[in-house]
């Protein structure tokens, strides 16, 4: 199996990256993890683990600007190099952690792939419905399902789909209407990645990877920290929350040490425990370059 993960050649997606990394071989996971790297006209950082460069794709269209794009773009470049046909694939985000290994179910058999399903992508919201309406033929419509990361895939499968993918995500992010439903751009490449997917009759068994942070679960293999740790356990961050927060990647600086998260959800203490503990031995190595390449 293959795990792959999307990211930019910056300090914030390289801290994550060896953390990530990290958990990767604490878990001992029986798999291959590659960086597919967008270029971003700063010197390359040194990525811990296997990495491809790649071309930055977050100004395909005209007048817009969206680093998602990088995802199916340089996926894509990645998809195009080849390989065994009937390998798994795991797409997985780089704010991810993983908690134990994520089996592989391969092989994988033609026209079947396993995802999460994400209720934000219900075919039933009214701005969804625009973009399937908009970009999705009607004969496939009724196959488009409600999926996105994590993805596990067949690889002659992931290189048929990612160049549709790479198109219909543009197609949806040039359109004005549906920027303006989807806030901005914001899931163009998901919904490109759904309706691609539809459009070859490829079926997703929905199936657990991951919690996000906030969920308070430990339930499946990976902790997707998407979002900030409440202080109290009993709270969830909202985008317009005044509720104390304890801990965020957007805010984070490598590599210190994390706040007390006793009281927090239990993933969220199991996260910052390995967070503490990855810092703990990054200090006693006294590297200075992970803090620089962090930072930079």
């Amino acid at each position: 199996m293959q795990i792959i993960f999307s990211c930019e050649n910056t300090g914030y997606m390289w801290w994550q990256a060896e953390f990530l990394h990290d958990s990767y071989l604490q878990t001992a996971m029986e798999a291959q993890l590659t960086a597919v790297v967008s270029a971003t006209g700063e010197p390359e950082i040194v990525f811990p683990c296997n990495a491809l460069s790649v071309a930055n794709y977050k100004n395909s269209v005209p007048n817009v600007s969206l680093p998602v794009l990088n995802k199916p773009g340089g996926i894509a470049e990645w998809a195009a190099l080849g390989g065994p046909p009937d390998e798994t694939v795991l797409i997985v985000d780089p704010d991810s952690v993983f908690v134990r290994p994520v089996p592989d179910p391969g092989p994988v058999p033609a026209g079947q792939a396993w995802s999460e399903e994400h209720d934000y992508m219900n075919v039933d919201i009214p701005w969804n419905r625009t973009v399937i309406d908009r970009h999705c033929p009607a004969e496939f419509r009724r196959r488009v399902q409600p999926v996105g990361i994590y993805i596990c895939i067949n690889r002659s499968a992931l290189a048929e789909l990612a160049p549709r993918w790479l198109q219909k995500s543009m197609d949806i992010a040039a359109d004005p209407v549906c920027l303006k439903a989807l806030d901005g751009g914001w899931l163009s490449d998901m919904w490109g990645y759904c309706i691609a997917a539809a459009e070859l009759g490829l079926y997703h068994h929905l199936s657990g990877f991951s919690q996000a942070t906030g969920s308070n679960s430990l339930e499946n293999p990976i902790i997707h920290y998407c979002f900030p740790l409440m202080k109290s356990r009993n709270d969830y961050w909202e985008r317009e929350t005044q509720k104390p927060v304890l801990w965020s990647k957007w805010t984070y600086q490598p590599w210190e040490d994390p706040p007390d998260f006793s009281d927090t959800t239990i993933e969220g203490q199991f996260l910052l425990a390995r967070l503490r503990d990855f810092v703990q031995r990054m200090t006693k190595r006294g590297h200075s370059e992970y803090t620089d390449a962090a930072t930079a």
